[in-house]
């Protein structure tokens, strides 16, 4: 996982108010209810600033950075952020420590930015905290740190980070708490995080932790998919090739298959193998069926080796050969497959 972070103007520090005058500087930086004006909204966080306003100053601080409304100089835009900082505003104590984790306008410097990370999450900020997560994890700046990882994910949950919300979500999923996973999934999702969306789908999809609703699944998949998910074309592949909440389209369910293959999905190509074998959305071919069940069986996917033993056994798509069928029966059954046990003292 990478170091997350956004340039937003949006965020408050818990410490300190917001003046009348830094949301008028906002709205002009978002175009919020005025057309956007990058110039107006530096010049009123500078006024600001000069009378110690501590947002204002971090806002304008990011303004250099960025080089909207201002001539871009990360250095000044660090002298700013460094002095909001050092007057205990979190989200200037944030920004400083990207600036040192990325090496922007400053040496690469981990440790500088663990340090600052630490004093901005101890504050409450949620993105400081979620990302002193990431570096006990990876062991960035500090040992790893495996129990201090996961106090900082919850609590960067519980402070509102959504990628914090979808790793809690996940803990209690590997538990199968699906009704704990649904709750912090869902708040992470509200948020926009695509990834909560997807797996938000699939519990709606499942039934875990929530009644089975195919529509709500599908409307998260395509929430999750017009941001870049990767792990719904599988999904949607299935809906469409069984015709779960949407009409059954073999065709539409191939180039859902077809782009999750791309992405090296085993449970995509077993199942593009399967369309061939049965000419759903395309002309019937045992053997390019068995061509792709034998891609995903050299893979490792469990299904697919015990399809492509059923293949060779009885001669389907490929030449029968009972010692290529026995090869992959021994394999499935040293992992502890039964089916493949049971075959075996069949054909042996």
């Amino acid at each position: 996982m990478k170091l997350v972070f956004i340039f937003i103007i949006a965020i408050s520090s818990p410490l300190l108010a917001l003046s009348d005058m830094y949301e008028q500087g906002r709205a002009y930086y978002y175009g919020d209810g005025v057309v956007q004006d990058y110039k107006k909204a530096s010049d009123i966080f500078y006024s600001e600033t000069q009378k110690g306003d501590l947002n204002s100053q971090t806002a304008l601080g990011l303004m250099y950075i960025e080089g909207k409304g201002v001539a871009q100089d990360d250095q000044e835009g660090i002298e700013y952020l460094r002095d909001s900082a050092n007057k205990g505003h979190d989200n200037a104590q944030y920004f400083l420590a990207v600036m040192y984790y990325l090496g922007i306008g400053l040496d690469k410097d981990y440790e500088s930015a663990f340090g600052w990370f630490k004093v901005s999450a101890s504050q409450g900020n949620s993105d400081a905290q979620y990302n002193l997560a990431l570096m006990y994890e990876q062991g960035k700046g500090i040992a790893k740190n495996t129990e201090l990882a996961v106090k900082y994910y919850i609590e960067s949950a519980l402070s509102g980070n959504s990628h914090g919300q979808y790793f809690y979500a996940k803990s209690f999923e590997k538990v199968n708490d699906y009704n704990r996973a649904f709750e912090w999934y869902e708040k992470s999702s509200d948020q926009g995080n695509v990834d909560a969306q997807f797996r938000l789908g699939y519990l709606y999809e499942n039934g875990k932790g929530v009644e089975r609703d195919y529509i709500t699944a599908i409307e998260l998949y395509r929430l999750a998919e017009k941001g870049g998910n990767e792990g719904v074309n599988l999904r949607l592949g299935v809906l469409y090739e069984f015709g779960l909440g949407v009409k059954k389209d073999y065709k539409l369910a191939l180039e859902y298959y077809e782009a999750a293959s791309n992405n090296a999905n085993l449970d995509a190509i077993f199942n593009i193998a399967r369309l061939y074998e049965k000419g759903r959305g395309v002309e019937k071919s045992l053997k390019k069926s068995y061509e792709y069940n034998i891609i995903a069986a050299r893979k490792g996917h469990t299904e697919a080796q015990f399809k492509v033993a059923k293949m060779y056994e009885k001669g389907i798509g490929v030449e029968s050969s009972l010692s290529k069928a026995k090869y992959w029966l021994k394999k499935l059954a040293n992992d502890g497959d039964k089916r493949a046990e049971k075959i075996l003292k069949t054909i042996n």
